[in-house]
């Protein structure tokens, strides 16, 4: 087995949520599936992201300065599908039918969610295949509920112990 497969095969492996990050770039809205983010520091507020350089949401984000995170539900799994490009019908707008509101950086804010952080973009580092962003986060919400989960290449949910 090359490390390569070993490494995707073992990340492959570690349970992570599922988030959509959204951005808004000359009056339009762009989001993408992800699952590459966390928590960096708390003084200043800061979380990471990475982003492939295919991904065409890669030069708005550059151009905005500006993201959001929305953390999915375990019933959001069809949004995670969509803005992952997974569903076809919704490759020409992914925000189609969403009852989006703006945070106050002006991103698109998905509703429902079990929370969203509002941020800005603090560094960007070239990372190779990726860019990893750093954003300080400026604003966030949360709310109570049970988080879509991606393990072993699946979605799915997480059932709380009694």
């Amino acid at each position: 087995m090359t490390t390569e497969l070993g490494f995707k095969e073992v990340m492959s492996r570690w349970a992570t949520g599922i988030s959509v990050i959204t951005t808004t770039y000359n009056d339009e809205w762009r989001g993408f599936t992800a699952n590459s983010f966390a928590s960096v520091s708390i003084d200043p507020l800061l979380i990471s992201m990475s982003v492939s350089k295919t991904v065409n949401t890669l030069e708005y984000l550059q151009g905005s300065g500006v993201f959001a995170v929305n953390i999915l539900r375990k019933s959001q799994k069809d949004w995670g599908m969509r803005f992952a490009g997974m569903i076809p019908e919704f490759a020409d707008n992914r925000f189609a039918g969403l009852d989006i509101s703006l945070s106050e950086n002006g991103c698109p804010l998905l509703p429902d969610v079990l929370g969203w952080l509002d941020c800005k973009v603090y560094q960007e580092i070239d990372l190779g295949a990726s860019i990893m962003f750093l954003g300080q986060v400026t604003g966030a919400y949360y709310a109570d509920g049970e988080p879509l989960v991606y393990w072993h290449r699946q979605w799915g949910e997480f059932k709380p112990q009694d």
